[in-house]
């Protein structure tokens, strides 16, 4: 009831408060991240004399004074202010669809998503009542996606009107291209954190482990196998050797619920560190600030392997559970193995042995990498930011 009444009382005064007709809101989960803060910087970098006045809204609190102290203009998302921002504000752009049910039709509201699906979710999901306001048919909703094919599944997903899903490409993987930049960023982020003793650059390749979220019954923490990549036949020391005699950096990306339960056991490793949600954030970066600095992806179900596609670089994937992932999660494309393009292993012999390949040839799987990048993103360029922009506010500017 209490929520019933809060929620008529912010759409009746979203509805007569004026809105600031250069005023762009942006939010993001986690706070300053994603598609929202790549194009937040873009408007940034690109229209320095230009009036728009981009804001954030942002949940916690100390990034919120980190972001004041750097000359960023952002509220605390819960506070009546954080609020009058979305009031007075004609554009939304949100990773997670926030404020959608809020909005009101003299506002814009761009959802810029956070990827790309793979796994089913909204209203795709048969297992569970969809978790998205159902009001993407409203005028001035617009959807990102980066084909004609995500065009149809994320349509489907947040139950929209087709017309208002647009294939931009995503603007957090404009920054992957620059491998220099990307190397300069994750320089900074392990210098800065006293992760390794070695430098960045003296290692031959680097490669990030970042496997999907498991969630289930049976995982309620969501924690894997203690040997990390939950293979077979698993040896520390033979890992730990293979690292060391390849010169191999192993990145490792996890879920923030997961970070704490592997955090000692990748601290014990000489070649490997664990990037953690708040390193990334204490440093104003995400992971797309340092992707680009990657030359082997490995993964299992996590849909960032669509967007490492466009550095056409190898991909391990480590699909141990499909068959039980499959079943508690499901799959919008099938097979697996097609939409996979890259060398799959269960075991870890043949895990050190596809590594190998992949670290000696980068071309290794190339075609089959090429096939589904075509598929998924139209548009294999550093540009989706400049053509997010034009749509926005120049082709169907209210």
């Amino acid at each position: 009831m209490i929520e019933t009444l809060k929620s008529v009382l912010v759409n009746l005064l979203n509805k007569f408060i004026p809105k600031n007709q250069n005023q762009i809101l942006f939010d993001s989960l986690p706070d300053f991240s994603d598609n929202a803060k790549a194009f937040y910087e873009y408007i940034q970098n690109n229209n320095p004399q230009s009036s728009l006045r981009p804001v954030w809204v942002i949940s916690d609190q100390q990034l919120l004074e980190k972001l004041s102290d750097s000359g960023i203009s952002a509220y605390d998302k819960h506070s009546f202010s954080g609020f009058y921002q979305f009031f007075r504000s004609k554009y939304i752009f949100t990773t997670n669809n926030t404020f959608l049910e809020f909005k009101s039709s003299r506002q814009v509201l761009v959802n810029l998503w956070h990827g790309m699906p793979l796994k089913t979710m909204g209203y795709a999901e048969d297992s569970k009542e969809p978790q998205i306001p159902h009001r993407s048919h409203d005028d001035n909703y617009i959807i990102i996606s980066t084909s004609n094919l995500m065009k149809n599944v994320l349509s489907s997903c947040f139950h929209a009107d087709a017309r208002k899903v647009h294939v931009t490409g995503q603007p957090r993987n404009d920054r992957i291209f620059s491998k220099k930049k990307s190397m300069e960023n994750l320089t900074r982020l392990i210098n800065q954190e006293k992760l390794l003793d070695k430098d960045v650059l003296d290692y031959q390749k680097i490669v990030l482990f970042a496997p999907t979220w498991r969630k289930w019954e049976g995982k309620v923490d969501g924690t894997l196998n203690h040997d990390l990549m939950n293979l077979d036949d698993y040896h520390d020391q033979k890992f730990t050797d293979f690292a060391h005699e390849n010169n191999v950096l192993f990145l490792v990306k996890l879920h923030p619920f997961e970070e704490a339960y592997y955090s000692q056991i990748i601290a014990d490793k000489e070649d490997m560190v664990l990037i953690t949600s708040k390193m990334l954030q204490d440093n104003l970066f995400d992971l797309y600030d340092i992707l680009g600095a990657v030359d082997i992806l490995i993964t299992d179900y996590s849909s960032i392997y669509f967007d490492f596609l466009l550095l056409d670089k190898p991909i391990i994937f480590i699909p141990t559970d499909l068959k039980e992932y499959e079943k508690a999660r499901g799959f919008l494309f099938d097979p697996y193995d097609f939409w996979a393009p890259g060398p799959k292993a269960l075991k870890f012999p043949d895990f050190l042995s596809e590594l190998s390949h992949c670290i000696e040839d980068e071309n290794y799987y190339q075609n089959e990498r090429k096939i589904v990048n075509d598929i998924v993103n139209k548009y294999q360029d550093s540009n989706s930011s400049e053509r997010l922009f034009n749509l926005v506010f120049n082709q169907i500017r209210p």
